[in-house]
């Protein structure tokens, strides 16, 4: 527990914020009114892009009323450890923490101090880790599939070159540009991800070209003609130092995915936002990039969530079960993690990408 001594003034507090928005434990400083007097980076990050403008008695925590103990706090002053606190923050997202309640006193001014550490996370990182171990295994199973996506391949782009030679409509040769296009960065993403090395084919590029240019492959396809896709971008995310080739197949793969969840007249929204100091595997990032493919289709039955990134596990009829497992491969091989929630026939497919320049 961080101690502030009793001689320190708030605006001393504040000023040592480098220290405290380096910390990992989400701390709040909040006066007699329960009115914010600081928040550090981590709790905002816990709480939620609305923490600003929402106030702390807000916050719905699930079997507790964390009111009542901010009241019991400011009256007596004893400390308060509430063990597995689960709550939505303010941006909907479901947290479980450990929160400690305490008070002090400065120039006899009273001061409540709330601190946070996210236990949840813990087991995510667990997830996330045994997520990161199926990688080698999927690798393998790639290097298998290789050899015979390659032989038909080879033949698509022969015959895509064949007809762009007698085509003479400009209207319909620019679908067999797109054929060989798009078969040249399919057999150059099965050659990187058959090998054991990591993908070196990287550049700075903008995501937002990137979920455009698949969005629009998808559009091309009759067969989605009633889907509605909607955007809902962060214009402040930088450039990424991805390879662009397998960021592009990774969202092909789980757009398609939600496109066969929905129905015909369903809505797919693609929605990126900047996060702060997030954790993946055990390695605490200051910025990650997060690409949210949302749908309203089926959803996903619960007992099938912890496996659908599993090789061969699908919950199609006619599927191989390899699109995700393969996406999930990509985004691990540039150190990111993909993670998946599904509840009231609406699921979301995140991909979380530490930001990098090099």
């Amino acid at each position: 527990m961080s101690t502030i001594p009793k001689n320190q003034n708030i605006q001393d507090i504040s000023s040592n914020y480098e220290i405290l928005d380096n910390m990992r434990t989400a701390i709040l400083i909040l006066d007699a009114d329960f009115r914010y007097i600081y928040t550090n980076t981590s709790a905002i990050d816990l709480l939620g892009s609305s923490t600003a403008i929402k106030e702390i008695t807000e916050l719905r925590c699930e079997n507790i009323s964390l009111s009542m103990y901010l009241n019991n706090i400011k009256e007596d002053s004893q400390p308060v450890m509430l063990r597995d606190l689960k709550f939505k923050n303010f941006d909907r997202i479901e947290r479980i923490v450990d929160c400690n309640i305490s008070s002090y006193y400065n120039n006899d001014v009273k001061y409540i101090l709330l601190e946070l550490n996210e236990t949840g996370r813990l087991y995510n990182i667990s997830l996330d880790q045994n997520l990161i171990d199926q990688q080698k295994a999927t690798r393998e199973m790639v290097k298998g599939l290789s050899h015979e996506i390659k032989n038909p391949l080879g033949g698509i782009m022969g015959a895509a070159q064949l007809l762009d030679r007698t085509l003479t409509d400009e209207s319909q040769a620019k679908f067999t540009k797109i054929i060989r296009k798009e078969s040249e960065r399919l057999l150059k993403l099965i050659n990187a991800m058959s090998s054991p090395l990591p993908s070196v084919d990287k550049d700075m590029i903008n995501i937002h070209e990137v979920t455009e240019h698949v969005t629009e492959l998808f559009k091309y396809d009759v067969d989605n003609l009633g889907v509605n896709f909607v955007k809902d971008y962060d214009p402040s995310i930088p450039q990424l130092y991805l390879d662009k080739n397998q960021i592009i197949q990774a969202l092909i793969n789980i757009i398609r995915n939600a496109i066969q969840a929905i129905n015909k007249d369903g809505k797919i929204v693609t929605k990126t936002r900047p996060l702060l100091k997030y954790t993946i595997g055990d390695i605490r990032h200051d910025l990650v990039i997060k690409i949210d493919v949302i749908d309203n289709g089926v959803g996903i039955p619960e007992k099938k969530l912890k496996e659908i990134f599993y090789p061969m596990v699908t919950t199609k009829n006619d599927g191989m079960g390899l699109g995700l497992t393969i996406a999930q491969s990509i985004i691990i091989q540039n150190k990111g993690i993909i993670e998946c929630k599904s509840k009231n026939k609406e699921t979301v497919f995140s991909i979380i990408i530490p930001w990098s320049s090099e």
